[in-house]
């Protein structure tokens, strides 16, 4: 758990990175023409390890498709861009760091187009990897490395979500659609009843999986391919080589690894017991805008709009005042919003959030709403149940231990 002090120190350390421009950290992008089909998506995709590619249209919007995108695709090769693309925010040379990766974490995305702002032109990308290079050179130039009080175990995410080694292909693919993940450990059961991870399985292995031979391609049998590849268990296509580091290793550790090994997630491991994973979006939230409060609170992904974006902060906000009223031993609040999916005007909304004391951290996760004044005032009541709770639970463990025999 990473201390008050320690936390507003990486606050500040992180303001020059939230407000560099981003034009010296532009990278190529990722550009498809208007309207292919998913499958030559998916190729390029593969051939330049991109996980989104970039449509400039002919109105010069931009719209991006990623590897979770395609997964969604029946049929490869006769599905097109304009069936599964989406408009998302561009950026400009001149835009922050710090903006790039609330849209970031908003849209779910690991890059975002940078347009020239004259011609809108798609002039480049900004990936979550190439900020994570930018965090990590900014603390070896300023000599940070805040020693063992950021570690592993404060940024990671603990809840997994998990396959089992015979689960199909097909089962891995719905289940990164539906939660809108790309890594899925797979836990293997042992006789003595301990569960261990045995391989990852994240969406580029899965694409790979769909682009058929070419002898295949030649004999038309694409569909009947990509069906038998679907039924195939988990186990025979996921990476066995796992990536992990120990939950007491520092936040520089944790960027070093994740680059040297050009890895997407790293797991932290305990003996052989698996605690969470921390992938680029874990590390990009650190970047999360910080709000009044008597406490250390952040959020990350905040709304475009301008109103929405000021109830959240005003919502988020009287939560922990209510809440550190009730419990003043809290150290430290973080949400994270995302969408989940758009129709017309109407933003679906996934809002995760975490209260953390000395001894433990409360947790809420949103149920799929559109209104999102509704879903702050459903976690805060989450939380002063949870609380409560605890409370409660503590006061009858006290009354037990302490009360006179008879």
């Amino acid at each position: 758990m990473i201390s008050q002090e320690v936390s507003r120190q990486l606050y500040n350390h992180l303001k020059d990175v939230r407000g560099q421009t981003i034009g010296d950290l532009m990278e190529k992008p990722a550009l498809i023409k208007e309207d292919v089909h998913v499958s030559k998506i998916i190729g390029t995709m593969l051939k330049e390890n991109s996980h989104e590619v970039f449509v400039q249209m002919s109105d010069k919007t931009v719209y991006c498709l990623n590897m979770r995108d395609t997964l969604v695709a029946r049929d490869i090769n006769t599905m097109k861009s304009s069936t599964i693309g989406k408009r998302i925010p561009s950026l400009t040379p001149s835009d922050s760091v710090g903006n790039a990766a609330r849209i970031m974490s908003l849209h779910r995305l690991r890059a975002l187009p940078i347009v020239d702002e004259n011609s809108q032109e798609v002039i480049g990308q900004l990936s979550s990897k190439r900020i994570l290079q930018y965090i990590f050179d900014t603390f070896v130039k300023k000599k940070l490395n805040f020693d063992k009080r950021i570690i592993a175990s404060d940024l990671m995410t603990p809840e997994l979500v998990t396959i089992g080694p015979e689960d199909k292909v097909a089962t891995a693919r719905n289940i990164m659609i539906k939660d809108m993940i790309d890594h899925l450990p797979i836990v293997e059961q042992t006789q003595d009843g301990k569960n261990i991870v045995v391989g990852i399985l994240t969406s580029t292995d899965i694409l790979r999986t769909l682009i058929p031979s070419e002898r295949i391609a030649r004999d038309a049998m694409i569909s009947d391919h990509e069906q038998h590849r679907l039924e195939l268990a988990s186990r025979g296509i996921a990476d066995k080589n796992l990536i992990t580091i120990s939950p007491n290793e520092t936040i520089n550790s944790v960027i070093d690894l994740m680059l040297k090994s050009n890895s997407t997630y790293a797991l932290v491991k305990s003996m052989e017991t698996v605690l969470g994973i921390i992938t680029f979006r874990d590390i990009v939230a650190l970047l999360g805008e910080q709000v009044e409060s008597e406490i250390p609170a952040y959020i990350i992904g905040l709304p475009e709009d301008p109103f929405e974006s000021e109830l959240v902060k005003s919502k988020f906000t009287n939560t922990i005042k209510l809440l550190y009223k009730i419990s003043p031993e809290i150290v430290e609040a973080r949400c994270k919003i995302k969408i989940k999916d758009i129709t017309g005007e109407r933003k679906r909304y996934e809002i995760s959030a975490s209260i953390i004391s000395p001894y433990r951290r409360y947790s809420y996760t949103s149920t799929n709403e559109y209104d999102i004044a509704k879903i702050f005032d459903e976690m805060s009541d989450s939380f002063k149940n949870q609380i409560s709770r605890k409370k409660s639970s503590d006061k009858q463990r006290e009354s037990v231990r302490y009360s006179p025999r008879e």
